[in-house]
């Protein structure tokens, strides 16, 4: 066979044909396909002993180990025959084959950049002296590369230093990538996070060792939220491991970042404009609230030409609005805003706060934040905070479960619910369990008690998914997990972001 000859004589090829092709006649073998008569890029299509459903060769694909047999596979069948099931199996097949293909090409990215930053010199001679001047310019492959992609020089870097990264500290997250576990967002955040960590810089062995094992520990806090969660929780993730490994220089890069600090407008088009205000996340958080609450009062209402039918989002322009402006009556006099309390939830334990130990604290909605920083919070007049406990209170032995005895969620149980999901439970919602639905997750008419076990915070698009739509959550746990089964019979795990 000619491809076979081509393919033996190549000096640079990985593997031998036979190492190559293995996993993929394996998986034709087990799929009822005869290799005698497959030729390599026909795989799909000839030599089937016996009727092979796509689905069974889709489910054979995934079990696979992603590799270039895969994406042949994966590339020989009809995409517009897929039934909208089979349509779902192709496209995780086809991230995971996206992945490993991503990972190949960080692997090229070295020898084209080098595994070390280059750093060429050049002698020059003064005009008119006899007094020489040295260049050094970093990295002067980046250019070709980047010309070479029509990719811009800083995107061109960001690829390279990615690149060095996979191949050194980040080997962990690099073979995650290959294997298909991870996206190359995952891999993103990966990277965005390691650029925070002590050592960065690896200017000297000593630099190198702390920043390889600042790397090992980043990983192993991160990857296993990313093998199963979104980019957005993996981020999350990568926020709180940073805050773990080197809590000083989060310290020292809040102080340095306050110099960011800004208000200011973008003119649009119709009259509209956007305001950015650039500050601390616990006092974005706090003004939110303020808004939200002002916006949520039955006592405020925004200006007759919108009152009709404002929407929420044209509340809450009005709140700000007025809380900052001062709000006005029908005759455009001032009048004084309404005074309303917002609280900004925190989670906390006690050793923390009393500075006994270096846990970690949560903004609700905002991620990690330092201890010191929530602890000048608390002592702040002008913020009122809600903490909350996560677990059952010992000391008043306050009851967490109703049992059988109301169907109504109590007030007490429903802010333990909200605090424990902290977001939606359906896999990859972001919904903020404050503003979501609490939800037996085996109906009350059905048996279902009403008990931490039992309830979870759905919002309103999932819940009515789950209730009339055909999902259903077939195992619900005291600690927010859940396991959720599609109406095509798949089941996906969902587990609470870390408290």
């Amino acid at each position: 066979m000619v491809f076979d000859e081509v393919v033996r004589g190549s000096e640079v090829l990985d593997a031998s044909w036979d190492a190559l092709s293995d996993s993929w006649w394996d998986v034709l073998c087990d799929a009822g396909v005869d290799p005698a008569w497959v030729e390599p890029w026909d795989a799909v299509d000839v030599g089937i002993v016996r009727p092979v459903p796509v689905r069974e060769l889709l489910d054979r694909l995934l079990a696979a180990r992603p590799d270039a047999w895969v994406m042949s596979a994966l590339a020989g069948i009809n995409r517009t025959a897929l039934s909208d099931d089979d349509a779902v199996v192709f496209l995780q097949v086809h991230q995971r084959v996206a992945a490993w293909w991503a990972a190949v090409r960080f692997e090229a990215i070295i020898p084209a950049a080098a595994a070390e930053p280059l750093v060429e010199e050049f002698t020059l001679l003064v005009p008119g002296s006899d007094e020489e001047r040295t260049i050094r310019i970093a990295d002067v492959r980046r250019e070709e590369l980047g010309a070479a992609l029509r990719l811009p020089a800083a995107t061109a870097q960001d690829h390279i230093d990615t690149a060095r990264l996979l191949a050194g500290p980040l080997a962990a997250t690099a073979a995650a990538l290959a294997a298909g576990e991870i996206t190359d967002r995952h891999v993103a955040v990966l990277v965005e996070a390691a650029g925070r960590l002590p050592g960065r810089g690896m200017r000297d062995d000593t630099e190198r060792a702390v920043f390889t094992t600042a790397c090992a520990d980043l990983e192993r806090r991160v990857l296993p939220t990313a093998a199963r969660a979104t980019v957005s929780m993996t981020r999350a993730a990568g926020r709180r491991a940073v805050l773990a490994i080197d809590a000083a220089g989060e310290r020292r890069r809040r102080r340095e970042a306050k110099c960011t600090r800004d208000v200011y407008v973008v003119d649009e088009l119709d009259g509209i404009s956007t305001l950015i205000a650039r500050m601390s996340t616990e006092a974005a958080h706090a003004v939110m609230a303020q808004v939200d609450a002002l916006a949520h009062d039955d006592r405020f209402s925004p200006p007759a030409e919108g009152s009709a039918s404002a929407t929420m989002g044209e509340r809450r322009v009005e709140a700000l609005a007025a809380l900052v402006l001062g709000a006005r009556d029908g005759n455009g006099e001032a009048m004084p805003a309404p005074r309303v309390r917002a609280h900004l939830d925190l989670v906390i334990d006690l050793p923390t706060l009393l500075d006994l130990s270096g846990g970690q604290v949560e903004v609700r909605g905002a991620g990690p934040v330092s201890a010191e920083v929530v602890r000048d919070l608390l002592t702040d007049p002008e913020v009122a905070v809600t903490m909350r406990r996560l677990v059952t209170d010992p000391v008043t032995g306050h009851l967490l479960d109703y049992g059988r005895r109301v169907y109504q969620v109590p007030q007490r149980l429903r802010e333990y619910v909200i605090a424990r999901d902290r977001v939606c439970r359906f896999p990859g919602c972001r919904r903020a369990a404050a503003r979501s639905q609490i939800d037996h997750a085996e109906a009350w008419n059905d048996g279902g008690d009403t008990s931490p076990a039992n309830l979870g915070a759905l919002c309103t698009r999932h819940h009515q998914l789950k209730t009339h739509a055909g999902w259903r959550i077939t195992d619900s746990r005291p600690d927010g997990s859940c396991t959720w089964t599609s109406p095509h019979g798949r089941t996906y795990e969902h587990e609470p972001p870390p408290v």
